[in-house]
């Protein structure tokens, strides 16, 4: 005590810590923040006079591609689902599967779905639908990994006495994907969906108008909207269709996926 008394003799009164300066504007700062906004103002008001000079024709052609293309997107996602979930979850649950096919499945899904899809359009073209299969399976190439990787993921995290009690039980094998395969990887499913379902519309925009050989190949679709009012350099339908695509894509989100994707954090979640 006597110490520290001597200390504080010899230092004096404690002096009051110093204020920090006071915040001031950065001139630079505020002309580049004012900048942005102008420019943010002035696109958006471009934007709205493009879109209000866009005629009714045009606005139903984005309608119609708008269910074109989310028929084929739901159709790459139910194809995909169909054999990623099956062979997902043999190789998840199988070490000596996972060891021959992951490595086959990894390399195939590093090929990248746009250098295939010549070969897919010249098998496609000579059936019915000719081009519409041929984008259903430009999508279903470069999405159904997505899902292949989570449910291998899911069937790897089922724990092995859950697996054992199902041995135990007896469990037929639907009664089993009905009480512990489907419960168990279903948030790795919607996981995996709502990352499959993003890329399958980005695709759409090669898949449905495709330069090839010399010939021009287009389908009804939203991708094939964008793609040709970027050709013609349509700006107005350009950006109706953009929009479009970008409301719908933020409503599924929204409306389908997110409600899955929480009863999936709150049902079907193991720990």
């Amino acid at each position: 005590m006597i110490e520290r008394i001597d200390a504080r003799w010899q230092r004096g009164p404690a002096a009051e810590p110093a204020k920090p300066p006071a915040a001031r504007s950065n001139p630079r700062t505020v002309a580049m923040f004012a900048v942005v906004i102008a420019l943010v103002l002035y696109g958006g008001l471009r934007a709205l006079q493009l879109l209000a000079a866009l005629p009714a024709a045009a606005w139903h052609e984005v309608a119609l591609g708008l269910g074109a293309t989310l028929l084929r997107v739901v159709a790459a996602l139910l194809i995909a689902a169909a054999w990623t979930i099956p062979l997902g979850l043999a190789i998840g649950t199988s070490p000596r599967l996972a060891a021959v096919l992951q490595p086959a499945a990894q390399v195939a899904a590093s090929v990248p779905a746009t250098a295939l899809f010549p070969v897919v359009l010249l098998a496609a073209l000579h059936l019915p639908g000719g081009l519409d299969i041929s984008a259903i399976a430009l999508m279903l190439l470069g999405t159904q990994w997505y899902l292949l990787f989570n449910v291998i993921a899911g069937a790897a995290a089922i724990p092995r006495e859950l697996r054992d009690t199902a041995a135990m039980l007896k469990l037929a094998p639907l009664e089993r994907w009905r009480v512990l395969w489907l419960p168990a990887l279903f948030p790795y499913i919607v996981t995996g969906a709502i990352t499959a379902a993003g890329g399958a519309w980005n695709a759409s925009i090669v898949a449905e108008h495709v330069e090839f050989a010399g010939r021009t190949y287009s389908t009804l679709g939203i991708g094939a909207t964008i793609a040709r009012a970027t050709a013609a350099g349509d700006y107005a339908l350009l950006a109706g269709a953009t929009l479009a695509m970008v409301i719908t894509v933020v409503l599924i989100n929204r409306l389908f996926w997110l409600r899955l994707y929480r009863l999936a954090q709150a049902r079907f979640r193991l720990e």
